[in-house]
């Protein structure tokens, strides 16, 4: 079986309909349907070759399973009634199956032509992209906040808060978990030096929530959280 050719388009109505057909013998069409075979794999297509090379009475004999002398009996009688034909250098042929060919090479090639025709009137009709008459805005990211130590400048918000403790504390925060979360947890804390440097949690959700961040910045090794500690405010000493 052809890779390319996987399957024949057969008609039966043809075959039953076609009156060169009907005027053989029953071994005539047998033989037939097998040389179809072969020609729609052959090259150039509908013509009795194997490897582009005609098929001899001998090899169609052995295809066939019958002997010489019948297909050359059965090959008579196809000819003289025009099954098939053959080309000017001898060649067996189907008539019909070049006449199908070629109106399928056609049509694959109008089809492909009208749908590059579609493609192309499509692209006319489309509206012509516009151009921007400003550049466009493009957001900054929010920068981060660079700390070093108690005196090193911030970008971050510089915005009033409620935390009583050191500044750097609340920047380190800031920088770790943003404003909205150091609003929530950092600056509802207490603040106590002695006897340890440690955060006052406001309840038992900013305890879990503000060690959990101190765990983080433990692993960044900042310098202004080591050390630092939170505890309940009912435990302050």
């Amino acid at each position: 079986m052809s890779a390319g050719k996987p399957w024949l388009k057969f008609y039966p109505r043809d075959w039953r309909g076609d009156q060169a057909l009907r005027h053989v013998s029953l071994p005539a069409r047998g033989l037939w349907i097998d040389m179809i075979c072969i020609m729609y794999e052959a090259t150039p297509y509908g013509h009795l070759t194997i490897g582009g090379q005609p098929v001899s009475e001998v090899a169609l004999a052995k295809h066939a399973g019958t002997s010489v002398e019948e297909v050359q009996a059965l090959l008579v009688e196809l000819l003289a009634a025009e099954v098939c034909r053959r080309t000017r250098t001898g060649v067996l042929y189907s008539k019909r199956m070049l006449a199908d060919h070629k109106r399928s090479v056609e049509g694959k090639k109008a089809k492909t032509l009208a749908l590059a025709q579609a493609a192309e009137n499509n692209h006319e009709k489309s509206p012509p992209s516009r151009v921007p008459t400003r550049p466009p805005y493009t957001q900054k990211p929010e920068a981060r906040a660079k700390v070093e130590g108690p005196k090193a400048p911030s970008t971050l918000s510089d915005a009033k808060n409620d935390f009583i403790g050191p500044d750097e504390v609340r920047i380190a925060f800031l920088s770790a978990k943003g404003e909205e979360w150091v609003r929530s947890y950092i600056d509802r804390c207490g603040w106590q030096d002695l006897p340890c440097r440690a955060l006052l949690a406001a309840n038992s959700i900013a305890l879990s929530e503000i060690n959990q961040a101190l765990r983080a910045l433990a692993r960044d090794k900042n310098p202004v959280t080591t050390g630092l500690t939170v505890i309940p405010k009912e435990r302050a000493a």
